[in-house]
């Protein structure tokens, strides 16, 4: 997912304090109990949502990274953050910090899929009684609908789903039915037929793009006219840009799912849409606002460290900051120019230009994954690039980079467009709004040569950043997540083999190892970095609560009021 677009197993407390540390010197100058891959870093001691503690209304300062609030839509940390806690899949993940939190449960189904002896069938049973927010009935056949629906709003979402049986036809003629999902409402029953096993399927099921909706949804963006919900909260309105409100489903019972869904402690979440990183912060200082999405800016850190330190939350979710470039556009179909930038740029300086919360990387993969070995293919040299560029026979070549408009991402085009220059080739920024930055990369018409990109698990698996982010395979003409539009047969071919592998061995997770070091040598993307983030929240907020989820970062319904 791209997001400030995810996630980690606990740190030390050695690294911890590095982290802290960085904050002071940089200022003064994402049905498995243990996941495959990592799990939130958060500094705190609570691990489920407490319950029992209910409050009238959170207000959040939030940013404008909101790309939809149609679970068939978003595909962005902003978006996720409020629709986990709105539209329910048929299993998702527990409520809870830490490792824990990558446990899947039964949400919407009676019990987790059984699993036919040869990996290509699932069969689920849904819980009998249950509705949604406007009183209408869930049916076991609105999954079936639901899936349908993604591949009818070309939902970015839907190569997820297409080794099951009958999607790809699905997929060309968007009429009938997928034939894989049989269901009957009767029994509640639902079953899935993959053409080929499929490792991580379970987690596909906890997506938001699994989440059931009625069969009726209209099959177009429904952001702004909320469709009835089926979790402990439903939108009540949404202006884009501006304001969201949440509140409760009237028709929610935790207990008739298990207790695996908390009911939430807000009433009601009013969520302020902010554009500026200083603006937030001051809101949530002076009250105004609850909880600062934002991250606090670099200048600011050393003082809001300083003087509200026991408000401030620190966490490194799995994510990796890259900047991607477009193998099917010149000059970057040359891989002499795709291994010059990752020569030219220098990692620690792009780390430093977001306040030092940071390591550097050149891995696909972040460094918690069990699956990561350290790559080391570009150490910084200039030189090196410069004659690259020359070898390449591509100096001189016109680029434009492209990024959106919030936080310290800018900066690091800004620095990467002067490096660009540096090393013999002609670059300009082009900075969008950041609505519309990822449909506007992922779309093919716009031909986007070079720019900035991150990703944060939508579950931990190594599929969820090869499969998704650099097969060939799945390149899509619009919602594309394959920004390098990256297509290796041999890549490619590894990725479907070790796909089919049920269970993450140490012999397979050194395969996926060996996967991110071909992908490395073919440079489609430039890796730098590995970020922390910050949740800071005003004095009358009460943190023993904070619940920082391996998927879906802060858990805005865990929350307490002092």
């Amino acid at each position: 997912m791209n997001r400030r677009h995810t996630w980690k197993w606990l740190v030390t407390a050695a690294s911890l304090s590095v982290g802290l540390a960085l904050i002071a010197s940089a200022c003064g100058s994402s049905n498995k109990a243990a996941p495959a891959g990592a799990g939130t870093t958060t500094t705190s001691t609570s691990t489920t949502a407490s319950g029992g503690k209910t409050f009238a209304n959170f207000r959040l300062a939030y940013d404008t990274g909101i790309d939809y609030l149609d679970p068939g839509l978003s595909y962005t940390v902003e978006g996720w953050g409020i629709l986990w806690n709105v539209y329910l899949p048929l299993v998702g993940y527990t409520h809870a910090n830490g490792p824990a939190g990558a446990t899947i449960v039964p949400y919407l189904a009676k019990d987790l899929p059984k699993v036919s002896p040869d990996g290509k069938t699932y069969s689920l049973t849904l819980r009998s009684g249950l509705k949604y927010s406007d009183g209408t009935a869930i049916k076991a056949s609105d999954f079936a609908a639901t899936i349908e629906r993604d591949f009818k709003i070309d939902s970015p979402g839907v190569g997820f789903f297409g080794n099951i049986v009958g999607a790809d036809k699905f997929a060309k003629t968007k009429s009938g039915h997928i034939g894989g999902i049989t269901t009957d409402d009767t029994t509640g029953d639902i079953t899935i037929k993959l053409n080929t096993p499929q490792g991580d399927f379970t987690n596909i099921l906890a997506t938001e793009f699994a989440a059931l909706l009625p069969a009726n949804s209209p099959a177009k963006d429904q952001s702004t006219t909320p469709l009835p919900s089926s979790g402990p909260y439903m939108i009540k309105s949404y202006a884009p840009n501006k304001k969201a409100i949440v509140v409760r489903n009237p028709n929610f019972d935790a207990a008739a799912l298990g207790g695996n869904v908390p009911a939430g402690n807000p009433d009601m979440m009013t969520v302020d849409i902010i554009g500026d990183d200083t603006v937030a912060l001051q809101r949530v200082i002076s009250g105004q606002d609850d909880y600062d999405f934002h991250q606090i800016p670099p200048d600011r850190l050393a003082t809001t460290q300083q003087k509200y330190g026991d408000q401030i939350k620190i966490y490194t979710p799995a994510n990796t900051y890259y900047f991607f470039m477009n193998n099917k556009v010149a000059p970057f179909d040359n891989l002499k120019v795709r291994q010059a930038v990752n020569y030219a740029i220098n990692r620690d300086a792009l780390v430093r230009i977001y306040g030092g919360l940071g390591q550097t990387t050149e891995n696909v993969l972040p460094p918690t994954y069990p699956q990561y070995k350290k790559l080391a293919l570009y150490p910084y040299d200039l030189a090196k690039a410069k004659k690259l560029i020359q070898d390449s026979g591509q100096a001189g070549a016109t680029v434009t980079v492209w990024n959106h408009d919030r936080g310290s991402d800018p900066k690091a085009t800004a620095y990467l467009t002067d490096v660009l220059n540096s090393i013999g080739l002609k670059a300009k920024e082009k900075v969008i709004n950041s609505a519309v930055y990822w449909t506007t990369v992922g779309n093919q018409a716009t031909k986007a040569q070079i720019g900035f990109a991150d990703w944060f698990q939508d579950y931990p698996h190594p599929l969820d950043w090869f499969d998704v982010l650099l097969n060939g395979d799945r390149i899509t003409q619009t919602h594309n997540n394959n920004y390098a539009n990256f297509d290796n047969k041999a890549v490619n071919a590894k990725i479907a083999t070790l796909k089919k592998e049920p269970t993450l061995t140490d012999a397979v997770n050194a395969q996926w190892a060996s996967v991110d070091k071909m992908v490395d040598e073919q440079a489609p993307w430039a890796p730098f970095m590995n970020r922390q983030f910050t949740d800071f929240f005003n004095s009358d907020m009460d943190l023993s609560c904070y619940v920082n989820h391996v998927l879906y970062q802060f858990d805005y319904a865990s929350i307490c009021h002092k």
